[in-house]
């Protein structure tokens, strides 16, 4: 009967944790996730101007932060369909307003545990040239 509660209050534990840390997986897991997601954004031809990774942090707990945070930008030559990075980059068609045929604005997401965000502006490059951001945050 003890070993019974004490394996019972061991799993209630577990499971505050992962509810307090977003559930879905270890950080690692999370944030090998993010940066896959990340790496099917751009094409051949983009050229990456910065990226800070996640750095996984065990002592991490979600209650005021998110644990888990990436950014990226690419420089490009050429229009970026906003709709066509949205779908490389599998952020879900509940985003924030149209983005059927826009080549430059944001789309965000935001969960419980996550926020994301996808923006294509102009660059100060000269025309036609494009920064494509994304941002991403886990809990």
């Amino acid at each position: 009967m003890a070993i019974t509660l004490v394996v019972l209050a061991f799993a209630g534990c577990s499971a505050l944790a992962q509810g307090i840390n977003g559930g879905g997986g270890s950080q690692a897991e999370k944030a090998s996730e993010m940066m896959a997601r990340a790496d099917n954004l751009p094409q051949g031809d983009w050229t990456e101007v910065f990226r800070n990774n996640p750095k996984v942090d065990p002592g991490c707990f979600s209650i005021d932060t998110s644990c888990l945070r990436l950014s990226a930008r690419w420089s490009v030559d050429h229009k970026v369909s906003l709709e066509e990075a949205a779908d490389r980059f599998g952020m879900k068609s509940n985003s924030d307003g149209p983005v059927s045929g826009r080549y430059e604005g944001c789309i965000r997401t935001q969960s419980d545990s996550a926020r994301e965000s996808l923006c294509i502006d102009e660059s100060a490059e000269g025309p036609d040239s494009y920064d494509v951001t994304i941002q991403m945050e886990r809990d």
